[in-house]
């Protein structure tokens, strides 16, 4: 089995839907609603591995976020990542990090460096077309 099969493997639909609307504070029976389904039917589908599409799209949507995070964020790099977010300055020696001391929403912080690396992407290809300009501008002016 090659890596990419592996990080398939590990990819929890149910456990990254959970985390993302226990993290915005959204209680199941809202998702609930939404997906006109009851709350204990809620409380199983965040313990599938794998969830269709409608049910991710009415997650990304009541959340917030993007698909792509539910789709393929593998969910030990959710919990190793988001302990960057928080505060641990005044936090008292323990192993678990105090979710008291989170000084702002690990869940907007992803998305908006996704968002400033989509900027930053897309400032890159406008360079690289004005040095394509440019170049094809100094090919034209050589003598043939």
């Amino acid at each position: 089995m090659n890596n990419t099969e592996n990080d398939k493997k590990s990819v929890h639909h149910g456990k990254n839907v959970k985390l993302f609307r226990e993290t915005k504070g959204i209680k199941q029976e809202e998702i609930a609603m939404e997906l006109e389904i009851s709350q204990q039917a809620v409380s199983q589908l965040e313990k599938r591995q794998e969830l269709d599409d409608k049910t991710i799209a009415v997650y990304a949507r009541v959340v917030g976020i993007d698909e792509y995070f539910i789709r393929n964020m593998v969910d030990e790099s959710l919990l190793e990542g988001s302990t960057y977010f928080y505060d641990h300055s005044s936090q008292i020696k323990s192993t678990q990090v105090n979710t008291q001391n989170l000084t702002f929403n690990p869940l907007d912080k992803l998305v908006e460096v996704y968002s400033e690396k989509d900027k930053l992407y897309e400032r890159m290809i406008l360079e690289k077309e004005k040095v394509n300009n440019y170049l094809e501008k100094a090919l034209e002016k050589l003598p043939k």
